[in-house]
């Protein structure tokens, strides 16, 4: 592990309140190293060094994020993102992995719905990178009301329930309150699965039948608005829930406006 910390400011937690992570890593020494790097720059980390005792601190902690290692003793890395599944689907997992790990294995991760691996050694700048390019979604700023976002050459304004071009002016096409929701919860968590009962209650309020024959309308809508950028793709993985797909070079940023607005 490279444990070069380099001071860059924006590695500083100033998501809300410093995040709370859950650290599973059986490997002492390892475990510590990030805990206490992670300590230095804000966050507030619990370690364990068992799946079970994981699971036990998840049940009775609020937690930002988990960092998962998949050896791990009494209950395995699989085994208690399993039950932080059940729990919930808004927290985001990170497994730590070897190279030995098989891809048939890390594909199984993430029909779990693991956010993503990080391979031993890695170092720890790119840790606290990985780690606030989740939380920058998973913990926005309340101070700020989200009015769209903007993707690329294009623009989804959800007040203005208008679809722009950068470089052209005036609208290039319209959506509908209904898809300006959808659109805003999944490009407010690009590349974390989403549960099809979590979207339903999110944006319909309710996970009945009828709610959910509607749902898979608007996501058919909602793809023919995304065509206007082929590089991502709303991506449904059976049995498991629905992803935002999005390349790491195109870059979603967040359109907002003051709370204290006098618009509002």
């Amino acid at each position: 592990m490279n444990n070069n910390l380099h001071k860059n400011p924006q590695l500083s937690t100033n998501i809300n309140k410093n995040p709370r992570i859950l650290l599973v890593e059986d490997d002492m020494v390892y475990g510590n190293i990030v805990k206490k790097n992670l300590e230095e720059v804000g966050y507030r980390v619990e370690h364990c060094f068992d799946g079970q005792q994981g699971w036990e601190k998840f049940q009775q902690t609020r937690y930002d994020l988990c960092l998962v290692d998949i050896v791990l003793p009494k209950m395995n890395g699989f085994e208690l993102a399993h039950e932080i599944r059940k729990k919930t689907t808004l927290t985001p997992i990170f497994f730590f992995s070897s190279e030995r790990t098989m891809d048939g294995d890390r594909m199984g991760g993430f029909d779990l719905g693991a956010d993503g691996y990080l391979v031993k050694p890695f170092s720890l700048p790119e840790l606290q990178y990985r780690i606030l390019s989740f939380l920058k979604w998973t913990r926005p700023i309340k101070t700020e009301l989200l009015i769209g976002h903007s993707f690329g050459q294009f623009i989804f304004h959800y007040r203005k329930l208008k679809v722009y071009d950068k470089d052209i002016t005036g609208a290039i096409g319209k959506i509908s309150p209904t898809e300006a929701k959808v659109l805003r919860y999944f490009f407010s968590r690009p590349n974390i699965i989403i549960k099809r009962d979590e979207l339903l209650l999110k944006v319909w309020g309710k996970d009945d039948f009828y709610s959910s024959r509607t749902m898979d309308v608007f996501l058919g809508k909602v793809r023919k608005q995304l065509k206007i950028e082929p590089r991502i793709e709303l991506e449904t993985i059976h049995n498991v829930g629905i992803r935002l797909n999005v390349p790491e070079d195109l870059k979603v940023e967040k359109i907002t406006i003051p709370l204290n607005n006098s618009m509002l």
